[in-house]
């Protein structure tokens, strides 16, 4: 399975609001970021965290020419950039900065931050070891039946023809989750089309006709 849409549901943003967390809310300042721009990268000074308000990041590894998407950052998802990741603004996004250090001495008595930042890393985990065993053991086609499935689990939304799933993502931005180029994504999307499994209803929405078939040929791949 691909990187998740969403690393936990958990919103730290609603947390903030309330007034229990209010001290600790304020050592955060908002920060914007035009789409495509990189929030941070492993060559960074300092150890900060960063909690995204707005908007859509996309953690990833570099390598020479090729890039391993480990997670989308959604709204009330929480990063450190003391990592050897880098986070680019998939959209126009705001995010909540913060010193780790500062952060770390405050939520001492905050066990239920400190358990959304655990299972953020245990997710982080998870999905490294996903794409690694996808990249190993998966084709392209494999690992996009995956990410259909898991998104369609996660998000989907009854429709009278079957499932919508409002991925929000372009098909080069799923090409970077699944790990492969936008051209193989483009084509085994076409063919899955072609089959009546699914259909795009635009740009960045797919309607999943059959689930059950999408289900059973991913068990099948």
């Amino acid at each position: 399975m691909p990187a998740k849409m969403k690393l936990t549901h958990v919103d730290l943003l609603r947390l903030f609001d309330s007034p229990e967390y209010a001290e600790i809310a304020k050592g955060f300042k908002e920060q914007r970021y035009a789409k495509k721009t990189i929030v941070c990268t492993p060559y960074d000074e300092g150890n900060r965290l960063f909690i995204v308000k707005s908007g859509r990041l996309r953690v990833f590894l570099s390598y020479e020419d090729r890039e391993f998407t480990l997670a989308l950052l959604e709204p009330g998802d929480i990063f450190s950039t003391h990592t050897r990741a880098f986070a680019e603004a998939l959209e126009e996004s705001v995010v909540l900065l913060g010193n780790t250090l500062q952060f770390q001495q405050k939520i001492v008595e905050s066990p239920e931050i400190t358990l959304v930042m655990v299972k953020v890393l245990g997710e982080l985990l998870k999905n490294s070891i996903t794409i690694i065993e996808g990249l190993a053991f998966k084709d392209a086609r494999q690992r996009l039946l995956d990410f259909l499935v898991s998104a369609t689990e996660d998000r989907g939304q009854l429709h009278p023809e079957g499932v919508s799933v409002e991925l929000g993502l372009t098909t080069e931005e799923i090409a970077l989750l699944v790990g492969t180029t936008r051209q193989t994504i483009s084509t085994l999307l076409n063919d899955l089309i072609k089959s009546e499994v699914l259909e795009k209803l635009d740009r960045r929405t797919l309607l999943i006709r059959d689930i059950a078939l999408l289900q059973d040929w991913n068990s099948l791949s």
